[in-house]
This record gives structure tokens, C-alpha cells and sequence, in this order.
């Protein structure tokens, strides 16, 4: 999509490292922070969430 990830932490509201956390699969993202990715970048719930 072009985005970094700076620039995605800086439209969720949260920290660039929680980003490469998420995006690494160290981590999973809040029911919060996945609400926001999927409006953002328009994609589906279920891709962000897995389902």
C-alpha cells in the first residue's frame, strides 16, 4: 500500500515498534487497534483478525 510503517503507527495511534511487532507476528493486535486497521486501510476485519 506504500505505507511505513511510522506513518501507520502514526494513523492507529500507536507506538512504530507495536507496529513492526504486529507485522513480525511477535505480538496481536488489540480488538481496538485491529477496528482501526481495517478502517484505515479499508480492508476486512477477518484478514486483520485472522479469521
Amino acid at each position: 500500500m506504500g505505507i511505513s510503517q511510522s506513518k501507520l503507527a502514526e494513523m492507529l495511534g500507536i507506538s512504530p515498534a507495536r507496529v513492526s511487532e504486529i507485522m513480525t507476528g511477535k505480538c496481536e493486535p488489540t480488538l481496538k487497534v485491529a477496528r482501526a486497521i481495517s478502517q484505515k486501510l479499508d480492508i476486512s476485519p477477518d484478514i486483520v483478525l485472522g479469521v
